[in-house]
């Protein structure tokens, strides 16, 4: 045989590897989206395409990428062992999310993710049919080049750059999909019950086809409507029209976003692939997302808007073209965290003049759009009559009432800003106190004139513990950094500035903060993330970061376990 003829026929056996484990890859995502979708298209022949479609493209997709990926590691030599270790927890962490809610068959349906076994080994013999069938066509792009014309492109350069930050956000996309398809409780009123959330309100709106059917809207969220009713509206179109399970897809996937945000920003600032893993991750397993990531209410679109806006401030993206719809995206979702973005805005771009361009039109599209959505939706309040503001006064708490609710209010606020909404708290669960029939979890009890607040016991008292450190630590460089060098910490000292801000607002207004906490969590995680990436590069530091963030996960799953099983007898199907 000729050396042309064996280097031919190595070249056939390797491409055959690559496919075969491709397809491996691909068929593991393939089955979740199988199941996922065949819930809303569920006859044999809708089964039979979406396995072929999903093999297919997963196949494809780590042929692709994978390989793509895994050439620029080791040309960069960026194969640090404790990027991968990341990824896995969150793996796990996903597959500890499906052993919780497996445990609560009255509130998770099993089906949603996992098809029923008698299709499997259809499935199975469809995959087969469609490693065989790729075969080919693959071997022929391969030949021609057009993988290598893909390889070109902006879209493959931005995948295979941040393909570990993606496969993070995967995994929490799909553990906040469990724990969304488990802690809602569609079907049943859950107002004010979970701290503080409208869960039933949300779903409602959200999911109103009609509507005169939807319920009050208040002036504070004047474009809320207009920016999450047409993705939805999208997202249903694939899944036969169901709204509902749209809902908890997208909360999901902005959830997910919130965690890819934090990579690109951590990763752009410390170069370092495992740290930015580390502090994406922590983002996403804080009690505050893992919570609001999963229940429905509209903070985790405004963590998603001030992280964009963040992200754009970095990447000195600060024009008005970048920064006005970022602007009206936060501002149309919640009216408070404008003041963030003018923060944000003019440490990192002291321009007064741009600022107060970006203030006055912000303003005036959001009230544009605030008429849009008063008219298209009845039950919408608008922004221009102030008797709709007059509601908020049930949510303010007088700070120059000193007495021992004013003082209860600060230790919670205190607690609530630093901690709570990293690491969760043991909550009240009340019922008799408050004289409902339904438990009711709160991070605060006022109970015969004394303001009792949530502590922590057990391993969510050292995690606590240990995330008060990182704080310190991270505080102490920060003040040694803002001496020396002012102008290198400008976006820490922004964001520092920001969680004053949610600090001095929620002092005076609102109920439970653990509500609020993605206002605030965001700016938290980053701050600490700018703040130590100076030592980015030290694996010690990235060791005990991971220890730390093992320790968050397993706290704060407790309390979506704690939430299913304190839930299930009320509300379970």
């Amino acid at each position: 045989m000729s050396s042309t003829s064996q280097a031919d026929t190595q070249t056939a056996k390797t491409f055959w590897r690559r496919v075969l484990l491709s397809w491996l890859m691909g068929s593991s995502g393939a089955y979740f989206l199988t199941s996922f979708f065949s819930n809303f298209h569920a006859s044999l022949y809708e089964f039979i395409l979406l396995s072929l479609f999903f093999q297919f493209l997963g196949g494809a997709a780590a042929f692709l990428f994978f390989d793509g990926t895994l050439q620029k590691s080791q040309a960069g030599r960026d194969n640090d062992p404790l990027a991968v270790l990341i990824l896995l927890l969150a793996f796990v962490l996903s597959i500890a999310a499906v052993i919780i809610a497996w445990q609560f068959p009255g509130l998770f349906d099993r089906r949603i993710l996992f098809m029923d076994s008698a299709r499997l080994p259809f499935f199975a013999l469809l995959a087969l049919i469609s490693l065989a069938a790729a075969f080919v066509p693959l071997r022929m792009m391969d030949r021609n080049g057009s993988f290598e014309r893909f390889k070109q492109t902006r879209f493959f350069e931005f995948v295979r750059g941040n393909g570990p930050g993606l496969l993070l956000a995967m995994f929490f996309l799909v553990t906040y999909l469990i724990f969304a398809e488990s802690i809602n409780f569609p079907g049943f009123r859950t107002l004010d019950q979970f701290f503080d959330t409208d869960i039933s309100e949300w779903l409602a709106r959200l999911t109103a086809t009609t509507f005169e059917d939807l319920s009050i809207v208040r002036a504070v969220h004047p474009a809320v409507l207009l920016f999450l009713r047409p993705p939805l509206w999208f997202l249903s179109l694939f899944l036969n029209g169901d709204r509902l399970q749209a809902v908890f897809l997208m909360n999901a996937l902005a959830g997910a976003a919130c965690v890819l945000l934090v990579w690109l920003i951590v990763k752009r600032a410390s170069g370092n692939t495992a740290y930015a893993l580390i502090m994406a991750a922590l983002l996403g397993a804080s009690s505050s997302h893992l919570l609001l990531s999963s229940m429905l209410e509209t903070y985790i679109y405004s963590a998603l808007a001030l992280l964009l806006f963040t992200f754009l401030i970095q990447n000195r993206h600060t024009s008005l073209k970048f920064t006005v719809p970022a602007g009206v995206l936060v501002f149309g979702i919640t009216v408070t965290n404008l003041i963030q973005t003018c923060i944000l805005y003019f440490f990192n771009y002291p321009r007064i003049k741009v600022i107060l361009k970006y203030i006055l039109i912000v303003a005036f599209i959001t009230a544009i759009l605030n008429l849009v959505q008063v008219w298209i939706y009845p039950n919408a309040r608008s922004l221009f009559q102030p008797a709709n503001f007059a509601r908020e006064g049930y949510y303010i708490w007088n700070p120059f009432d000193v007495s021992w609710r004013t003082l209860g209010r600060f230790s919670l606020i205190a607690r609530a800003i630093p901690l709570y909404g990293v690491v969760a708290p043991t909550p009240f669960i009340l019922m008799e106190e408050l004289g409902v029939d339904v438990p009711n979890f709160r991070t605060y009890q006022i109970l015969l004139g004394e303001f009792h607040v949530a502590g922590y016991r057990g391993l969510a008292d050292v995690t606590v513990k240990s995330w008060i450190v990182l704080l310190a630590v991270a505080g102490i460089l920060f003040s040694l950094n803002l001496f020396r060098s002012p102008k290198q910490v400008l976006l820490p000292l922004s964001l520092l500035l920001c969680l004053g801000f949610s600090f001095s607002l929620h002092l005076v207004y609102g109920d439970d903060p653990m509500l609020y906490s993605p206002n605030w969590v965001y700016a938290l995680v980053l701050f600490v993330a700018l703040t130590l990436q100076k030592w980015a590069d030290r694996r010690w530091l990235r060791l005990l970061l991971i220890i730390f963030l093992v320790m968050l996960m397993i706290t704060n799953l407790s309390l979506i376990y704690q939430i299913m099983e304190v839930s299930a007898p009320f509300y379970g199907k």
